[in-house]
């Protein structure tokens, strides 16, 4: 060989391999994809990345990207690029590892079929952020495509359902307001009865049982007598029933009285009648 081709041969070799980059790039552009959503979105992330790389005059990887993009758009199924791939800083496989298992379990419990797009999106900025941290001299390209890749699991890990709190269980209704109680007395009598007792130690039992907090006694007589006597005679009835429960252990302060004369009758009679229904004094508790 003579020397002029000697020296021409370098040159030679620099147009060959010239002539050849960028053919795979120009492989996946020129391709119809096909198959799911999730392969086309990931075929054209793919597409892009590998012309992102060829821009950069890494033709090595772009060539790569490229390829992994005509097996996306050819319906191949295309994982996630493998962590021993790479030659990477072992401060930093452990992260790449977790996140691949985060893409793996995504992608295959439903994510490339319920947004196809991010799926796809997570899986190309995963190789993105393999590839720069293989290299390792970009940060900021290496930020971006973590960045990216841990948006899109974020968007894609289905998270558990928080189970609601029960409704808190109702108040329990307060126990109902015992009586009223109505106890009754003799003609013209202001004196408790054996029966009237009975009654009373009813009323004191119950309102310490209740918890009562107030006691109302009202006193009334009949329509016989003159109107003056009868506000008397109904004072002296209801405050001798006050003494009988205050005895019973009912604070006094708890204790309202009132006299009613025979203004409220219990039964309607004609002015100076006789009706032992009237002749009475009714209690009644409050909280």
């Amino acid at each position: 060989m003579n020397r002029l081709a000697i020296l021409l041969l370098p040159f030679a070799a620099t147009l060959v391999l010239s002539g050849c980059t960028g053919i795979e790039l120009e492989k996946a552009q020129n391709l119809t994809p096909e198959g799911s959503a999730f392969n086309m979105s990931l075929y054209q992330g793919y597409v892009e990345l590998a012309a992102s790389e060829y821009a950069e005059a890494d033709y090595a990887d772009s060539d790569a990207f490229a390829g992994r993009a005509i097996g996306a758009g050819s319906g191949q199924l295309v994982r996630p690029e493998q962590i021993g791939r790479r030659t990477l800083p072992d401060d930093k496989i452990g992260e790449l590892m977790a996140a691949r298992r985060r893409l793996a379990l995504a992608l295959s419990t439903g994510a490339k079929e319920r947004n196809p797009e991010e799926a796809a999106r997570a899986q190309v900025m995963f190789d993105c952020w393999m590839q720069e941290q293989e290299e390792n001299f970009q940060p900021e390209d290496i930020a971006r495509c973590r960045g990216a890749v841990m948006a899109a699991l974020d968007a894609l890990e289905v998270r558990p359902v928080a189970k609601a709190e029960p409704a808190p269980a109702p108040a329990p209704a307060p126990a109902p307001i015992p009586g009223p109680y109505v106890v009754f007395f003799d003609f013209d009598k202001a004196e408790l009865t054996d029966q009237a007792k009975l009654v009373l130690a009813n009323v004191a039992r119950d309102a310490d049982a209740a918890k009562i907090t107030r006691v109302f006694a009202s006193g009334h007589t009949d329509r016989a007598g003159a109107d003056a006597y009868n506000d008397a005679l109904a004072r002296m009835r209801v405050e001798t029933v006050a003494k009988y429960l205050i005895a019973s252990g009912i604070d006094k302060g708890k204790i309202l009285t009132i006299d009613y004369g025979e203004e409220r009758p219990q039964v309607a009679t004609p002015d100076g009648q006789v009706e032992p229904k009237n002749r009475r004094v009714e209690i009644s508790f409050g909280r």
